[in-house]
Protein backbone atom coordinates (compact mmCIF):
# COMPACT_ATOMS: atom_id res chain seq x y z
CA UNK A 1 0.00 0.00 0.00
CA UNK A 2 1.48 3.41 -0.88
CA UNK A 3 2.00 6.35 1.34
CA UNK A 4 0.62 8.88 -1.21
CA UNK A 5 -1.20 9.06 -4.50
CA UNK A 6 -1.06 10.28 -8.16
CA UNK A 7 -4.81 11.46 -8.48
CA UNK A 8 -5.71 11.45 -12.41
CA UNK A 9 -9.02 13.35 -12.35
CA UNK A 10 -11.13 12.26 -15.34
CA UNK A 11 -13.73 14.94 -15.70
CA UNK A 12 -16.28 13.91 -18.25
CA UNK A 13 -14.35 10.53 -18.96
CA UNK A 14 -13.73 12.92 -22.55
CA UNK A 15 -9.64 12.78 -22.07
CA UNK A 16 -9.20 9.41 -20.25
CA UNK A 17 -6.67 8.33 -22.49
CA UNK A 18 -4.54 11.22 -22.69
CA UNK A 19 -5.01 12.10 -18.62
CA UNK A 20 -3.95 8.02 -17.76
CA UNK A 21 -0.92 7.80 -19.81
CA UNK A 22 0.49 10.83 -18.12
CA UNK A 23 -0.61 9.39 -14.60
CA UNK A 24 0.76 6.55 -14.79
CA UNK A 25 4.26 7.78 -15.90
CA UNK A 26 4.21 10.31 -12.85
CA UNK A 27 2.89 7.12 -10.77
CA UNK A 28 6.04 4.84 -11.87
CA UNK A 29 8.22 7.95 -11.61
CA UNK A 30 7.86 8.66 -8.12
CA UNK A 31 6.95 5.06 -6.86
CA UNK A 32 3.54 6.44 -5.32
CA UNK A 33 0.01 5.02 -5.92
CA UNK A 34 -2.35 5.85 -8.88
CA UNK A 35 -6.21 6.98 -8.11
CA UNK A 36 -8.58 7.57 -10.73
CA UNK A 37 -10.92 9.97 -9.52
CA UNK A 38 -14.25 11.09 -11.20
CA UNK A 39 -16.65 13.23 -9.64
CA UNK A 40 -20.49 13.37 -11.16
CA UNK A 41 -21.50 16.76 -11.05
CA UNK A 42 -24.84 18.65 -11.09
CA UNK A 43 -22.74 21.93 -12.75
CA UNK A 44 -21.05 20.08 -15.36
CA UNK A 45 -23.31 17.28 -16.22
CA UNK A 46 -21.54 14.49 -16.97
CA UNK A 47 -22.10 10.39 -16.85
CA UNK A 48 -23.08 9.55 -13.55
CA UNK A 49 -21.13 7.49 -10.64
CA UNK A 50 -23.02 4.32 -12.01
CA UNK A 51 -22.31 4.97 -15.73
CA UNK A 52 -18.73 6.09 -15.20
CA UNK A 53 -17.47 3.19 -12.63
CA UNK A 54 -16.94 0.67 -16.21
CA UNK A 55 -14.71 2.73 -17.96
CA UNK A 56 -13.00 2.43 -14.66
CA UNK A 57 -12.85 -0.34 -14.25
CA UNK A 58 -11.11 -1.89 -17.74
CA UNK A 59 -8.56 1.37 -16.95
CA UNK A 60 -7.92 -0.48 -13.54
CA UNK A 61 -7.30 -3.42 -15.99
CA UNK A 62 -5.62 -2.03 -18.52
CA UNK A 63 -2.49 -0.81 -16.68
CA UNK A 64 -1.82 -3.62 -13.69
CA UNK A 65 2.06 -2.66 -13.13
CA UNK A 66 0.44 0.20 -11.07
CA UNK A 67 -2.39 -1.31 -9.88
CA UNK A 68 -5.12 1.91 -10.25
CA UNK A 69 -7.41 2.15 -7.67
CA UNK A 70 -11.03 4.53 -8.35
CA UNK A 71 -12.77 6.59 -6.45
CA UNK A 72 -15.98 7.87 -7.65
CA UNK A 73 -18.50 9.88 -5.88
CA UNK A 74 -21.05 12.85 -6.30
CA UNK A 75 -20.08 16.34 -4.92
CA UNK A 76 -19.10 19.40 -6.08
CA UNK A 77 -15.88 19.04 -7.53
CA UNK A 78 -13.37 21.94 -6.60
CA UNK A 79 -14.11 20.71 -2.98
CA UNK A 80 -13.39 17.65 -4.02
CA UNK A 81 -9.95 18.76 -5.70
CA UNK A 82 -9.42 21.36 -2.69
CA UNK A 83 -9.29 18.45 -0.05
CA UNK A 84 -7.20 16.15 -2.11
CA UNK A 85 -4.08 16.48 0.27
CA UNK A 86 -6.11 15.38 2.80
CA UNK A 87 -8.83 12.68 1.89
CA UNK A 88 -6.58 10.53 -0.99
CA UNK A 89 -3.15 11.54 0.30
CA UNK A 90 -2.52 12.81 -2.82
CA UNK A 91 0.53 14.70 -4.12
CA UNK A 92 0.15 15.57 -7.81
CA UNK A 93 -3.08 15.34 -10.13
CA UNK A 94 -3.26 15.52 -13.81
CA UNK A 95 -6.12 17.06 -15.71
CA UNK A 96 -6.85 16.81 -19.15
CA UNK A 97 -7.44 20.23 -21.12
CA UNK A 98 -9.15 21.15 -24.25
CA UNK A 99 -9.51 24.07 -25.88
CA UNK A 100 -12.30 23.03 -27.92
CA UNK A 101 -14.50 21.90 -25.19
CA UNK A 102 -17.46 23.66 -24.55
CA UNK A 103 -17.42 26.96 -21.90
CA UNK A 104 -18.01 25.10 -18.40
CA UNK A 105 -17.38 22.08 -19.57
CA UNK A 106 -14.61 20.19 -17.12
CA UNK A 107 -11.95 20.03 -19.44
CA UNK A 108 -12.39 23.47 -20.96
CA UNK A 109 -8.70 25.47 -20.47
CA UNK A 110 -10.54 28.25 -17.62
CA UNK A 111 -12.95 25.68 -15.81
CA UNK A 112 -9.74 23.63 -15.36
CA UNK A 113 -7.85 26.74 -13.74
CA UNK A 114 -11.36 27.55 -11.25
CA UNK A 115 -11.70 23.88 -10.28
CA UNK A 116 -7.83 23.45 -9.08
CA UNK A 117 -7.55 27.38 -8.12
CA UNK A 118 -7.59 26.27 -4.39
CA UNK A 119 -5.79 22.77 -4.99
CA UNK A 120 -2.64 22.61 -2.05
CA UNK A 121 -0.88 19.99 -4.33
CA UNK A 122 0.74 20.91 -7.93
CA UNK A 123 -1.60 19.82 -11.05
CA UNK A 124 0.00 18.91 -14.54
CA UNK A 125 -2.49 20.07 -16.92
CA UNK A 126 -2.38 18.07 -20.39
CA UNK A 127 -3.70 18.61 -23.81
CA UNK A 128 -2.10 15.39 -25.34
CA UNK A 129 -1.43 11.47 -25.29
CA UNK A 130 1.94 10.53 -23.49
CA UNK A 131 3.23 8.61 -26.30
CA UNK A 132 7.06 8.81 -25.61
CA UNK A 133 8.12 9.19 -22.05
CA UNK A 134 10.93 10.43 -22.79
CA UNK A 135 9.95 13.93 -23.41
CA UNK A 136 9.97 14.08 -19.44
CA UNK A 137 13.86 14.48 -19.66
CA UNK A 138 14.17 18.12 -20.78
CA UNK A 139 11.71 20.18 -17.90
CA UNK A 140 12.52 23.77 -18.19
CA UNK A 141 10.90 26.26 -15.46
CA UNK A 142 11.18 29.79 -15.52
CA UNK A 143 13.18 32.14 -12.61
CA UNK A 144 11.90 35.76 -12.47
CA UNK A 145 11.99 38.70 -10.43
CA UNK A 146 9.01 37.13 -7.90
CA UNK A 147 9.26 35.39 -4.85
CA UNK A 148 6.77 32.78 -5.77
CA UNK A 149 9.62 31.27 -8.90
CA UNK A 150 11.29 29.58 -6.35
CA UNK A 151 8.22 27.53 -5.49
CA UNK A 152 9.07 25.96 -8.80
CA UNK A 153 12.21 24.46 -7.62
CA UNK A 154 10.82 21.47 -5.64
CA UNK A 155 9.16 19.96 -8.53
CA UNK A 156 12.22 20.77 -10.80
CA UNK A 157 13.96 18.63 -8.36
CA UNK A 158 11.82 15.70 -8.52
CA UNK A 159 12.27 15.42 -12.12
CA UNK A 160 15.81 15.78 -12.17
CA UNK A 161 16.10 13.45 -8.81
CA UNK A 162 13.63 10.42 -9.67
CA UNK A 163 13.75 10.83 -13.77
CA UNK A 164 17.07 12.26 -14.28
CA UNK A 165 15.42 14.94 -16.22
CA UNK A 166 17.74 17.46 -17.79
CA UNK A 167 16.13 21.07 -16.80
CA UNK A 168 17.09 24.40 -18.30
CA UNK A 169 16.45 27.48 -15.72
CA UNK A 170 15.00 29.83 -18.85
CA UNK A 171 15.02 33.87 -17.69
CA UNK A 172 14.74 37.05 -19.24
CA UNK A 173 18.05 40.06 -18.81
CA UNK A 174 16.53 42.67 -16.72
CA UNK A 175 17.71 46.05 -17.49
CA UNK A 176 16.25 47.39 -14.58
CA UNK A 177 18.68 47.56 -11.63
CA UNK A 178 16.13 46.57 -8.85
CA UNK A 179 14.19 43.66 -10.98
CA UNK A 180 17.87 41.95 -11.73
CA UNK A 181 18.83 42.08 -8.03
CA UNK A 182 15.32 39.92 -6.88
CA UNK A 183 16.24 37.94 -10.04
CA UNK A 184 19.97 37.37 -9.22
CA UNK A 185 18.99 36.88 -5.04
CA UNK A 186 16.68 33.67 -6.33
CA UNK A 187 19.53 32.42 -8.72
CA UNK A 188 21.47 32.62 -5.26
CA UNK A 189 18.59 30.37 -3.52
CA UNK A 190 18.28 28.38 -6.52
CA UNK A 191 22.11 27.40 -6.21
CA UNK A 192 22.13 26.59 -2.81
CA UNK A 193 19.16 24.59 -2.75
CA UNK A 194 20.19 22.34 -5.58
CA UNK A 195 24.11 22.25 -4.56
CA UNK A 196 22.47 20.38 -1.70
CA UNK A 197 20.56 18.25 -3.44
CA UNK A 198 23.22 16.98 -6.35
CA UNK A 199 20.94 18.92 -8.84
CA UNK A 200 22.37 20.71 -11.82
CA UNK A 201 20.80 22.90 -14.53
CA UNK A 202 21.73 24.56 -17.66
CA UNK A 203 20.12 28.13 -18.08
CA UNK A 204 18.51 29.85 -21.20
CA UNK A 205 17.68 33.19 -21.88
CA UNK A 206 14.57 34.45 -23.18
CA UNK A 207 14.23 37.28 -25.92
CA UNK A 208 11.54 39.28 -26.17
CA UNK A 209 9.26 41.62 -24.48
CA UNK A 210 5.37 40.71 -23.57
CA UNK A 211 2.32 41.64 -21.24
CA UNK A 212 2.45 38.27 -20.48
CA UNK A 213 6.08 37.20 -19.86
CA UNK A 214 5.27 33.38 -18.94
CA UNK A 215 4.22 32.57 -22.34
CA UNK A 216 7.17 33.83 -23.74
CA UNK A 217 9.11 31.18 -21.38
CA UNK A 218 6.42 28.69 -22.03
CA UNK A 219 7.34 29.19 -26.56
CA UNK A 220 11.27 29.03 -26.10
CA UNK A 221 11.18 25.86 -23.63
CA UNK A 222 8.81 24.50 -26.83
CA UNK A 223 11.23 25.76 -29.26
CA UNK A 224 14.64 24.07 -27.86
CA UNK A 225 12.65 20.81 -26.57
CA UNK A 226 11.61 20.88 -23.17
CA UNK A 227 8.75 18.11 -22.78
CA UNK A 228 7.31 19.94 -19.85
CA UNK A 229 7.00 23.41 -18.31
CA UNK A 230 6.77 23.91 -14.56
CA UNK A 231 4.70 27.11 -13.48
CA UNK A 232 3.88 28.80 -10.32
CA UNK A 233 -0.19 30.70 -10.90
CA UNK A 234 -0.69 34.16 -10.01
CA UNK A 235 -1.78 34.63 -6.75
CA UNK A 236 -5.78 36.08 -6.73
CA UNK A 237 -4.88 39.08 -3.98
CA UNK A 238 -1.61 40.59 -6.03
CA UNK A 239 -3.39 41.08 -8.92
CA UNK A 240 -2.82 44.15 -11.32
CA UNK A 241 -5.17 46.19 -12.68
CA UNK A 242 -3.81 44.62 -16.34
CA UNK A 243 -4.99 41.04 -15.08
CA UNK A 244 -8.42 41.96 -14.08
CA UNK A 245 -9.09 42.67 -17.21
CA UNK A 246 -7.20 40.48 -19.76
CA UNK A 247 -6.52 37.95 -17.42
CA UNK A 248 -3.31 36.01 -15.67
CA UNK A 249 -1.06 34.25 -17.77
CA UNK A 250 -1.98 30.50 -16.70
CA UNK A 251 -4.96 31.45 -18.68
CA UNK A 252 -2.82 31.33 -22.35
CA UNK A 253 -0.09 28.81 -21.20
CA UNK A 254 -2.61 25.99 -20.33
CA UNK A 255 -3.54 26.37 -23.65
CA UNK A 256 -0.31 26.21 -25.61
CA UNK A 257 -0.42 25.67 -29.64
CA UNK A 258 2.56 23.31 -28.42
CA UNK A 259 0.72 20.97 -26.79
CA UNK A 260 3.42 21.45 -23.77
CA UNK A 261 2.20 19.97 -20.41
CA UNK A 262 2.71 22.80 -18.02
CA UNK A 263 2.83 21.67 -14.56
CA UNK A 264 0.95 24.21 -11.97
CA UNK A 265 1.83 25.12 -8.51
CA UNK A 266 -0.62 27.27 -6.63
CA UNK A 267 1.26 29.95 -4.25
CA UNK A 268 0.05 28.80 -0.83
CA UNK A 269 1.49 28.79 2.28
CA UNK A 270 -0.10 25.72 3.04
CA UNK A 271 1.11 23.22 -0.22
CA UNK A 272 1.80 19.58 -0.22
CA UNK A 273 4.68 18.32 -1.13
CA UNK A 274 6.03 14.55 -1.75
CA UNK A 275 7.41 12.32 1.65
CA UNK A 276 10.64 11.21 0.02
Amino acid sequence: MKDQFVIAYLADLSMTNEVVSHACFLARMLNKGLILLYVEDSHHHNPTVAQATPTLLQIEAAHPDVHPAHVAMKGNTREVIDALPTMLNGVIAVAGVNSAARRGSPTHPLQVLHLFGGCKIAYLTVQSLLSDPTVYTHVGYGIDFRKESKEKLIWASYFSRFNHSHLTMLHFNYTDEGLHTKWHNNVRFMNKFFNGLGVTYNQQSVSGHALFPETLVCDTAAHIGCGLLISVTTDTRDLDIIEWFAGTQERRTIRNPHHLPVLYINPRNDIYVLCD
